[in-house]
């Protein structure tokens, strides 16, 4: 499963959460009687190569997994985020350490939309070039038409020879790659997992549905690996690695906002941290997360990387 493991990012609490029995989950207060119990697997998760945040630096995320929803406590950032996908229509809730304020996401496609209207735009730029030229940079880019010119995912599961073990579990090595670039190079473990995955990988919007389709049927679970999510404008590597595993039941009101949990709305406008313009936050040139967890908009890719370098050489 390829979440975030992947892409929604994501054991601390909520502070009005009490800590369970069970060491490895945390759950609200609750009667026994008034609560639904949910099926789950939790596990802690290190991350490293994060956008905006230097190379090097590692987070790490505790995260709790039922079958339309999950729960991920990104400890470096302070921050939780719940995806219900029992709702309608789907959410991700963004909520502050202290559990006082929470941010709201409903359009959950976003990364691959953005990146569908860029590579057309690119396609379309490049009709009045030689044909020669125009498929090298199309080959450069990795994107590849069909007879109609439009634009396609061949995607390719390569099982290599390699395994090894950790922890008593044998890892088998497996690569995917869409239109020859590698997007997921995985050590896989034999896990049982008591439910489908399919509909969290689906809403974290990491990938597109060819390459969905083929995590999907990949055999096991990922422990170990990068996994490349191709957006608009950059490719960004996620080195993860995956320990605790275990299964265990939560009350349906873990996945719950905590109680008396402000709404904050988002701005369409904020100012580039960089050069001071203003930025229409649908149409940022890049974005990233503060030290303190919160998304900054860029007007320029220069901004960006120019903010990154800054941010990579402060302590």
């Amino acid at each position: 499963m390829l979440l975030n493991l992947f892409g929604v990012g994501w054991l601390g609490i909520f502070l009005s959460f009490q800590v369970s029995a069970d060491p490895g989950i945390q759950q609200p207060t609750v009667a026994k009687s008034e609560s639904r119990r949910v099926q789950v697997v939790s596990f802690t998760q290190t991350l490293k190569g994060r956008p905006g945040s230097p190379d090097e630096q590692v987070s790490e995320q505790f995260v709790v997994l039922a079958k339309d929803r999950s729960f991920v406590d990104d400890r470096s950032r302070g921050l939780v985020q719940i995806l219900r996908l029992d709702r309608d229509p789907n959410v991700l809730w963004e909520i502050s350490a202290d559990g006082k304020y929470y941010r709201e996401l409903t359009d959950l496609s976003e990364i691959q939309e953005n990146r569908r209207v860029q590579e057309k735009q690119f396609v379309s730029r490049l009709k009045g070039l030689p044909e020669s030229e125009r498929l090298e940079m199309l080959e450069a880019a990795h994107i590849r038409l069909n007879d109609d010119g439009e634009s396609i995912r061949e995607i390719e599961v390569v099982r290599t020879d390699a395994s090894r073990n950790r922890d008593g579990e044998k890892l088998r090595h497996v690569q995917v790659l869409e239109n020859g670039r590698l997007i997921a190079d995985l050590w896989m473990a034999d896990l049982d997992i008591p439910f489908s995955l399919a509909p969290l990988q689906e809403a974290s919007g990491a990938f597109g549905p060819e390459v969905l389709k083929a995590v999907s049927e990949l055999e096991g679970f990922p422990l170990e690996g990068t996994i490349y999510v191709v957006t608009a404008t950059l490719t960004h590597p996620f080195e993860f690695s995956i320990t605790e595993w275990k299964e265990a039941q939560v009350p349906s009101e873990f996945f719950d906002l905590p109680k008396e949990c402000s709404l904050i709305e988002s701005r369409a406008f904020l100012s580039c941290p960089e050069c001071g313009r203003e930025v229409e936050r649908e149409n940022s040139a890049a974005r990233a997360r503060n030290r303190e967890g919160q998304w900054i908009y860029f007007e320029t890719r220069e901004c960006f990387s120019a903010w990154k370098k800054k941010r990579s050489r402060k302590p």
